[in-house]
């Protein structure tokens, strides 16, 4: 499916996740200082990416995920919408653990509904049995690539398990703020920044 979504031509197949509201309180609440690397974790069409390459170009991109036609989309999408990016199809972050803490900054629209599902379209919202299990994973691999001084950006609905969330980012030494909501009919969507503890 091809739309136009704030000014990006974006190409959407049937197997990767459409931009809906999570993606865009995520894209419109983040801002990127110059010369800042950052990565989005589960790119889908590489909306959010794209969008936020083109607010502010002087920064380095870079994306993943871990459904290879969402990371053939975003290349694709890249291309359209001439745009540079890395692009990456894996896992989450182990793949990108080195020595030095790469980042600056780190997104992720997180699958956060409690369900389990399979298929590759699925894993961009089952987040387990208590919609906390892929933010979990995520969280203790987070510190290995985001600098100290960094922030996560991450998206998590109300209808999640949140009390292992908080005991988490506890544990890790991270702290959070809630920078953004969105009222839905069943549920809230919170849009929190995290960083390490000063």
């Amino acid at each position: 499916m091809r739309k136009s979504i704030d000014g990006l031509l974006l190409e959407i197949p049937p197997e990767v996740y459409d931009p809906a509201e999570d993606s865009f309180l995520l894209a419109e609440n983040v801002v990127i200082n110059k010369g800042e690397r950052v990565l989005e974790v589960g790119s889908g069409s590489g909306y959010v990416t794209l969008f936020l390459a083109k607010k502010f170009p002087f920064s380095e991109f870079f994306c993943l995920d871990i459904n290879f036609q969402a990371t053939k989309s975003t290349q694709d999408n890249a291309y359209q919408n001439d745009v540079s990016c890395h692009i990456i199809n894996c896992d989450l972050l182990q793949p990108l653990f080195s020595q030095e803490r790469f980042f600056d900054v780190v997104l992720f629209n997180a699958p956060y509904l409690p369900v389990i599902e399979e298929g590759l379209l699925e894993k961009a919202w089952a987040g387990g049995k208590s919609g906390m299990d892929v933010i979990n994973k995520f969280l203790l691999q987070l510190s290995k690539v985001l600098k100290k001084t960094g922030r996560c950006y991450l998206v998590y609905s109300s209808l999640a398990e949140s009390t292992q969330f908080e005991k988490q980012l506890q544990k890790l030494q991270f702290e959070k703020r809630i920078t953004d909501h969105l009222k839905l009919a069943r549920e809230k969507i919170f849009l929190c920044e995290i960083s390490f503890k000063k």
